[in-house]
């Protein structure tokens, strides 16, 4: 694994087209509530399923924390994210770090889920904040995976 670079592949019992609403539309069922950078307990997880849609949670005292937007939009394809969270775990509007989603299909009922995130230097938080993001996004794509599993 590159410093610059996260990937993670899991291989999900559900069509292209279901593995693709279940990360867009249905993230909330599978987002841990534990990850996010807002002030107070989360409540949702929002991806807005658009060209140009806005990624962010709710909390609990009725705020939205931004995540970052949606920079690729091709049902059922393929998702590029833009994620403007900096090294310290802050929402950074400056900052665009993409997480590419691609999902090919590898049957009727199996679709391979590969998810990117690149250009991690940006974030100015080093290996250990890189090796805790990778340890992250291995969880977060497990629970995606269970919940496709399941759809």
């Amino acid at each position: 694994m590159s410093l610059a670079t996260i990937k993670k592949e899991v291989l999900v019992s559900a069509s292209q087209e279901t593995a693709f609403i279940v990360f867009t539309e249905r993230m909330d069922a599978w987002w841990p509530k534990t990850h996010h950078v807002g002030k107070c307990p989360m409540v949702e997880s929002v991806l807005e399923p658009k060209q140009g849609g806005r990624w962010f949670s709710r909390h609990e005292d009725k705020s939205e924390q931004e995540v970052g937007h949606i920079l690729c939009w091709d049902p059922y394809a393929k998702l590029v994210l833009a994620w403007q969270i900096d090294g310290n775990f802050k929402y950074d509007p400056e900052l665009i770090s993409e997480v590419e989603v691609s999902f090919i299909a590898e049957g009727p009922k199996q679709t391979r889920v590969i998810l990117e995130q690149r250009d991690l230097d940006k974030l100015r938080g080093g290996a250990k904040v890189i090796d805790s993001m990778d340890e992250g996004w291995g969880m977060i794509i497990n629970l995606y995976k269970m919940v496709t599993d399941e759809a």
